[in-house]
Parts: structure tokens; sequence; C-alpha cells
């Protein structure tokens, strides 16, 4: 696989005696998605040949080369990586060939074995389709960057910020339910006209630590091929003049680039940038890589650039297309690959040809969830999930006050600040939160060190509010560093620009005062969970981009029965075995804090899983999942009923609903649970809350504990009700057979959500 894309593994989670997958419970709702389906021809096969040469040829070149003599034999179109064949017909059990070599004219005699036809559920077989496609976006004039196409000639530039804007198309083809689909969604490449040298160049105050700052983790473009590559390292000690070892001979790095590429370099005395080797290229032998800033050109948003208001509503055109363009450039994109002569040309013979039109599928919204404050019911509007209003005038189901409290803020913002606060006290009060005057602070800058500096009178306080000028992640970060973890108090951060909208004040402050009560352990509501004795689990990992190699993982439980109250913890990792070690050591220590608060073990344990590529699935399933258990046994004389959800927010699939204005996007709640899901694990897409850009989450439920054998109809959809019926074991009157799905539904987990400042 190309880039850094994960060999995908397909592991079958789902137990061979189930058929039906699909949920019942909801409203339908007719659907798009961004899948056009992949029609073969009637005697289309994919079939798998070894090729064996005599004498024995070790050159995968010359190798290609002897076999395309029999092009005539073989057809236009086949696929050989000097070793395997690929064809889309059967040839014949044996078929041996002679070839002559060009250089000397030695003889070899080629047997080409038939191996076996590819079941379009292996990997091989998604790989050829996946290459066959990648052959026909070059045929667009499309240009690789990373592991998908853009279009160079569609580029467009952003003067005022020196960034090119090149469109593109992220595309995957593989096995669905019933049919081969391809996924097609939008994508946008970010290059800086700047070059890591000119970045150097900028760097004047420290230059060493402030370059490895800026170019550490970033990935860098070679203007001389358009490969891209990661920095792991500056080093100051190599030059352009430096010279390293190419064909049994040295060549300096000016004189490789003034050879091969017809690039003359300026700065001789510029540092070399170093990218480490992908495991791939260790395996071929190969070592670190080394790069001249002046050819390498930057990709991508720095922090600062995402803290830019100005750029980044710039951008926003190109980052937040409308489900109705975004229709309209798949759509494009079709038909650009339908009306290519090349391309029908490679798709016919292999027998293949693209649907028109994007794939329609029948999808549910889910009922809405019952929201529980202050002894009753809210109703809420399930269009767009946001209950802000409807709380504010009840009190808290536990409401903390702020007796002991304080405000930081630069000086230029005090009026904002005064506002704020009288807001927060006004919206506290309905809602049972008796919220006393804070110490104010306010500083003459907003430098980090002056922060810190007033954050030390503060020891005591059960919570800080801060206001800054900006999202620098730097500053950020030192700020929740120094509060959290060298004084254990709690923060509250809030960008100045959030309070420019004054009529939008109250709104910001009831969202404030509700995250303050949380952090604070207050609860502000609750959802109906028909549980008792259940904990919900969810874990997480992240990878430090500076540093290779080192992870941490994150285990967040609930302690109570209605879900509202929870313990974390944090490990550090470098290794899979050790992650999983900790997490379910994780596990054990989540169990015992629950038993300590309630007095009692729960008896129903699920999991949500973050965090896991495709090809870690199996590893999940049988290492993780395996360790778990044995913590279970460790614990319990019997096992809680258990179930293990992998839930991946990164995905490239796309819902759109068609109505009478147009395309617009899929209202939250809507489900998806067949057509466009895999025929080997149970998979459920579920729309999450209502925005501009709704982003589909797919969850995977893993494994199925030994409870899962009869499901009740209604529950095809695991919202927490869904959930709590599926682990009592409850079965229908009639006594159907019905698989559920499994998700995670942040629509009723989490509060509405606020523009209060940086995220939690």
């Amino acid at each position: 696989m190309r880039g850094r894309r994960e060999s995908r593994q397909i592991v079958w989670t789902k137990p061979q005696t189930v058929e039906e997958k699909k949920g019942m419970a909801g409203k339908s709702i007719q659907l798009i998605a961004n899948y056009f389906i992949l029609n073969k021809a009637h005697s289309w096969k994919l079939c798998l040949y070894h090729v064996y040469y005599s004498p024995d040829e070790d050159r995968t070149r010359e190798r290609k080369q002897l076999l395309r003599q029999h092009r005539e034999l073989l057809g236009a179109n086949y696929l050989f990586d000097g070793m395997l064949l690929y064809l889309a017909y059967k040839l014949g059990n044996e078929t041996k060939l002679v070839s002559k070599r060009e250089s000397d004219g030695s003889v070899y005699q080629l047997k080409i074995k038939f191996i076996k036809e590819v079941s379009s559920m292996e990997t091989q077989f998604e790989q050829i389709l996946n290459t066959i496609l990648r052959r026909c976006q070059e045929f667009l004039g499309l240009q690789l960057i990373g592991r998908n196409y853009y279009n160079p000639k569609a580029a467009s530039r952003e003067e005022r910020h020196k960034i090119s804007i090149w469109p593109g198309f992220s595309t995957s083809i593989r096995q669905h339910e019933d049919s081969i689909l391809l996924n097609a969604d939008v994508l946008h490449k970010f290059l800086r006209t700047e070059t890591a040298y000119e970045l150097i160049e900028r760097c004047k105050y420290n230059m060493k630590k402030e370059v490895d700052k800026l170019l550490l983790g970033a990935i860098v473009m070679t203007t001389y091929n358009d490969k891209t590559y990661r920095v792991d390292d500056v080093d100051w000690n190599l030059t352009p003049s430096s010279k390293f070892p190419y064909r049994g001979d040295e060549i300096s790095y000016i004189d490789y680039y003034q050879k091969n590429y017809q690039v003359r370099i300026k700065d001789v005395k510029q540092p070399m940038l170093m990218s480490k080797p992908k495991k791939r290229d260790l395996r071929r032998g190969l070592g670190n890589i080394y790069l001249v800033p002046e050819l390498c050109a930057l990709t991508g948003l720095t922090d600062i650039m995402k803290s830019d208001f100005n750029m980044m509503k710039d951008l926003s055109k190109y980052m937040r297309m409308g489900p109705d363009k975004r229709v309209e450039a798949l759509q494009r994109f079709n038909q650009d690959l339908s009306s290519n002569a090349k391309v029908m040309q490679e798709m016919e013979h292999w027998g293949l040809n693209l649907s028109p039109s994007l794939i329609r599928i029948q999808g549910r919204i889910l009922p809405e969830e019952q929201i529980l404050q202050d002894g009753r019911s809210i109703c809420y509007n399930q269009q767009t999930s946001d209950w802000s209003k409807e709380l504010r005038s009840l009190k808290f189901n536990l409401p903390v006050g702020l007796d002991n409290w304080a405000v930081v803020f630069p000086l230029k913002f005090a009026t904002d600040a005064r506002e704020l606060l009288s807001s927060v006290q006004r919206v506290g009060a309905p809602m049972g939160m008796m919220i006393k005057n804070p110490a104010m602070f306010g500083l003459q800058g907003d430098s980090v060190h002056e922060y810190i500096g007033v954050f030390n009178q503060c020891v005591g306080k059960q919570l800080v509010l801060i206001l800054l000028s900006n999202n620098r992640a730097d500053r950020y970060n030192a700020v929740k560093r120094h509060l959290s973890i060298k004084m254990g108090i709690a923060s509250q951060c809030i960008l100045s620009r959030t309070l420019l909208k004054k009529q939008r004040l109250m709104s910001v402050a009831t969202k404030v005062a509700i995250q303050i009560n949380c952090k604070l352990g207050g609860e502000p509501w609750n959802i109906a969970i028909p549980l008792k004795n259940a904990m919900v689990i969810g874990y997480d990992t992240y990878h430090d981009k500076a540093t290779r190699g080192q992870s941490y993982g994150a285990v967040v439980s609930s302690t109570n029965q209605t879900w509202t109250q929870y313990l974390s913890q944090v490990s550090c990792h470098s290794s899979q075995e050790e992650l999983t070690n900790n997490f379910a050591a994780g596990i054990r220590n989540a169990i015992n804090r629950y038993k300590v608060q309630n007095g009692f073990q729960p008896r129903m344990i699920v999991v949500y899983r973050d965090g896991v590529g495709e090809g870690q699935i199996e590893f999940v399933k049988e290492h993780e999942i395996s360790a778990v258990k044995r913590s279970f046994q460790q614990l319990y004389e019997t096992p809680p009923k258990f179930a293990f959800i992998i839930v991946t927010k990164r995905i490239n699939t796309r819902f759109f609903v068609e109505n009478r204005r147009g395309i617009i996007n899929t209202p939250p709640g809507t489900v998806v649970d067949d057509v466009i899901t895999f025929p080997e694990r149970f998979v459920v897409y579920l729309l999450l809350l209502y925005a501009i850009q709704l982003n589909a989450i797919q969850s995977t439920l893993a494994l199925r504990g030994p409870t899962f054998t009869r499901y009740p109809a209604e529950t095809g959809m695991l919202t927490f009700r869904g959930v709590c019926t599926l682990l009592r074991g409850e079965r229908r009157k009639q006594g159907a057979h019905k698989v559920a799905q499994s998700s995670k539904h942040y629509r009723v987990l989490h509060p509405p959500p606020t523009t209060a400042g940086p995220s939690q």
C-alpha cells in the first residue's frame, strides 16, 4: 500500500450463524452516500499466477521486461510485481513461454502457474482494484501526494497568506455488503509557498531551538519530484557540500541534485533535514534520508496559522464545502473518469465500469433520548440537538457553588471580563450555582510568564477562569500544565473573541457555567439509563508527533448508576504489549473504584475503544479483549456481561439528503447499517450533531460476548437504551433473531457544543 496507510486485514468478528444485521428502531429516511457502484462483466474474475524463470533472474526490472514480450498473449492490461501476475481472465493452469534478454540475447524459460481465483473478500482483491483506480487518476493528470491524488491544474492561490490549495480526492474500493463500491470524497491539500529554508532564515533568536520547534514532525514536499517526507531531525553538521556514497563512489548533494534533477543549490552552508525511513524502506535496507531545506516546500497549517482568525476565515471556503458543492464535485469526478479515453480503455480491458450516480440508501433517524434535569424531562428540538435554552431555567441535578475562585485577564479585556462575570453569575443562580465574586487579576500583557506569575497567587482556589487573547497552543498548554499538573486547580479558558458578540453573551455564559459545574464535580443533567449496575468505559490513545514511539493511553470509566461521574487514568506506553497491559490494568482499577463507590462490582460493562486502525482490529480482538477478560477472571467469580465497541471518527463516508431545497446535510441521530457496511462485521454509521458540516462516525462491534445470542428487533441501533436492553439479554416475544449494532451516542452524552474557548 502506498503512503503510510496500514495494510488492512479482513477480520471476521460477525458469527457465521448471524444473517441479519439491520436494526429497526427509528424513522426511515432516504439518503445519498458518497459511493459509486463498480460493476463487473458477467464472467469477470481476478486470477492470480506465479511466474517462474529458468535460469533464475533476481532483478525485478529484468523479470518485467522478459514477461512484457508476451503482451499479445497476456493482453494490454495485466499487473505484475516481478513474481505475482494478475489477470482478469483464466489463462490456464500452466503456461510455458520463451523470452530473450535484450541486452545479450540470453534465453529464459518462463512458466506461468495458476494459483487461485482471488475472492472479493481478500485484501489482494482490494489492492488490485485500487491500483487500477490509481492508474485511472494518473490518466486524468492528477498528482499523487502522500496517499491521495490532487489536481495541480485546478490549484488556487491565497497570495495574502502565501498558500496554494490543490483540490483532490480520497478514493477507496472494497467489497461492501452486496456490491463492490468506490468511496470518493473531496480533499484539499494546503501547500505553503514558503520553503523550509525560508523558515530557517526567519529564525534569528535561539535559531536551533526555534527551528526544531517549527520543523520537527512537519511534512515537507520536495519541489523536484513532489514526494512528501516527515522531518525527524535537523542536522546542523551536514550541508549540501557534504558527500555521501553513490554508485560505488562519493558525491556531494550539490552535484547529485545538479546531475539528476538539473537543480542548482544556492546556499551551500544550510543545514540538512533528516527523515527516518519507513518500515518498508528499512526492510529494503535503506537508511536515513537527507533533504535540502531550499528544495522542500512546507505543507499543512501550523498552530500559529490555525490561530489566525482571518486566515482560517479565508480558507474556510475550501475546508467547509457545502453538501450541494460536494455532491457536484463528486459527480464531476465521475464524469471525468467516464469521458477520458485512456480511463475507459483501462476499465474496459479489466471488464469494469463505474455507475454514473452516487448510491442511494435507506437510513433511520433514531428516537430522541430522554434528558432528565431538576426532576423533569427536558423537551428539545431533535433537529438541532441543543437544549441549552431549556436548561437555563432549571436547577442542575447536582449544582456546585463557586466560593473561592479567580479570574485572570489582560487589562485590555477588563470590560469583557466584568461583563462575562456578571452574565455567569446571572445564569448560574436559576441553575442552582451560587457564584460569589472572584479575585480579579489584570495583566499588563499576555505572556506565559505573566499568567504563571499570577497563578502562583491562586493557591487553594476552586477554579481559575482565564481570558486568552488568541488560541496559541504554547500558551494554552502552559496554562493547563501549570494549573492542572503543578497546582491541581481546575481551570476554564475563554477566547476574547468569543465575547465580541454581546447578543450571544448569555448563551456563552450558560455554557461556561455548565463546564465549570462539571469540572468541580457537579452534574448538570443525566439521561434515562434503564440499566442498573452497569459501567461504561472509554479508551483512546495519543501519539506524540515530536517523538516517535512515545504514546499515551487514557481510560475513562463511569463510577455511578447514571453515568455522570467518571474516573480518568492516563499511562505511557511504547509498544502494543505495554498498551494492552496498561489498558487491562486501567479496567481493573475502574472496576475496583466502582466497587468502592457503590459497594458492589458492575455486572455489565460496555467498552468504547478509539484510536484503532483497520490493520489493528485483529490485534485488538486477539490481545486486548483477551487481556480484559483475564482481568474479569481475577476480579469476578462469574464474569460480567461485556460488549466491546471500536469507534472510528476519521472516515471518508458522507451522507446527504435531497429535498425540495436541493442537497442538504442529514439530521442528527441518523444511522446507516446496510448497503455500504461490511459483510464481515457489525458496522453502524452514526451522524452525531447538527452542524454546517456533519461528520459520520463509524462504530464497529469488534466482538460479541457470550450473552449476545438473541436480540429484540427494536434494539437494532444501540443508543444507551439499546445497550441496556441488549445486555439484559431480553428477547423479542416472537423469538425473531436480530443482531444489534453498536454506536457511541455523543448527542446525549455530552453537553451542548460550546464556543467558549479551546476544548477542554
